[in-house]
């Protein structure tokens, strides 16, 4: 007689708008669930993982009315939607990779907190959707709930808060999905670069970067270096730098020098991670820093500021900075561009740190998360 498996229903519902660290989480999930043969676990993804995937219409810059009405729709998919399904399917889990769980459901319900940002910089959020948004989150996870998030460093950020004292929480590194990146040799451009791909928010402390850059292309040796910024602007009016970063551009005539590019497709950005001289990464604020594993994925060097999460995934593959400063910034892009022993030691130290990251593993981490919390 078979063993029963337990049943883990995976919510994918807010992939029609994910982007980034969320989305990149989801799509190597599902795929990870398709592509085995064994699990101790019997998956039930909803909706099509596939179709949603390909799907559009929320995508991009969108219209006020469609962003109020997917908020609607997903609201009532957490609450009504997901725990009728969470019946129906006899689930033991029900999966939130997108943070909110609902608050009634059959079965375990586990949240993945990605980082603290909500708790961290409310005032980049509206405020009414907010509240509304922690209220549920609260609630869904004060009943049998349990929080899986990317890094001990969120971990510990979260426990800090003590909003969540009586609920488990394990930690399962993301996944790189560009495990095997193919190396390509069409250069984009036709001169040296520095690159950072991500949305163009605040928290991401590229002003800094120009700034740092802006000093460092006044010496006759990197005058032909580019600065590349790929990536949309923030989702919100309070979240986005990019007029902050264009006012820096002008102030320092660098509008030959740094490239905004906006957002490109996967194939395009691997062709960026491929040909850059090093990959940058100031932010001030993370809770995981997947860029860092793509470059990693690419052979590409990689400068991080001095942040938790960024420490914890780089590990001693990546020139750390003393501290999150101009001079420190500047004192580390010119090292890099200068040594090419330093940059080959990296990209082989980062080869390395890769191989912790791998789909296969993270995969594993998870089931053994979903068994331990479903034993509790």
């Amino acid at each position: 007689m078979e063993k029963h498996k337990p049943k883990v229903l995976v919510d994918v519902f807010y992939l029609y708008v994910a982007q980034t660290g969320i989305r990149t989480y989801m799509v190597t999930l599902c795929e990870e669930i398709l592509k085995k043969n064994k699990s101790e676990f019997d998956y039930v993804i909803s909706p099509n993982f596939q179709k949603v995937k390909k799907n559009q219409f929320f995508r991009g810059k969108t219209a006020k009315w469609k962003n109020i009405f997917f908020q609607l729709l997903y609201f009532f998919r957490k609450q009504v939607i997901l725990p009728i399904l969470s019946y129906f399917h006899q689930a033991d889990l029900v999966f939130s990779p997108d943070i909110l769980s609902p608050v009634f459901a059959k079965g375990k319900k586990v949240s993945v907190v990605h980082d603290t940002f909500f708790w961290d910089n409310p005032e980049h959020y509206q405020a009414l959707w907010l509240n509304y948004y922690l209220f549920f989150l609260h609630k869904g996870l004060k009943k049998n709930g349990a929080i899986i998030t990317i890094t001990e460093y969120s971990k510990t950020c979260l426990r800090e808060m003590g909003l969540f004292a009586n609920v488990p929480i394990s930690v399962v590194h993301q996944a790189s999905y560009l495990q095997s990146a193919t190396k390509t040799t069409e250069d984009p451009f036709p001169f040296p670069y520095f690159l950072h791909v991500g949305v163009l928010e605040k928290r991401k402390n590229l002003g800094m970067l120009i700034e740092a850059f802006a000093q460092m292309i006044k010496a006759k040796e990197y005058t032909n270096l580019k600065l590349v910024l790929v990536g949309q602007r923030g989702p919100r009016e309070t979240l986005d730098d990019f007029e902050n970063l264009q006012l820096l551009v002008n102030k320092y005539s660098l509008q030959e020098k740094v490239l905004f590019p906006g957002y490109l497709s996967e194939n395009e950005v691997n062709r960026y991670f491929s040909n850059a001289l090093a990959y940058v990464f100031p932010s001030n604020n993370e809770g995981f820093g997947l860029p860092i594993l793509e470059a990693f994925s690419s052979d590409l060097p990689v400068i991080i500021s001095n942040q938790g999460a960024l420490k914890e995934v780089a590990g001693n593959a990546a020139l750390m900075l003393k501290h999150n400063s101009v001079p420190c910034l500047l004192e580390a892009m010119q090292q890099v561009a200068s040594s090419p022993n330093l940059r080959e030691d990296l990209i082989q130290k980062g080869r390395k740190r890769l191989e912790e990251f791998s789909t296969n593993k993270f995969f594993l981490h998870l089931e053994r998360a979903f068994k331990e919390l479903l034993n509790e």
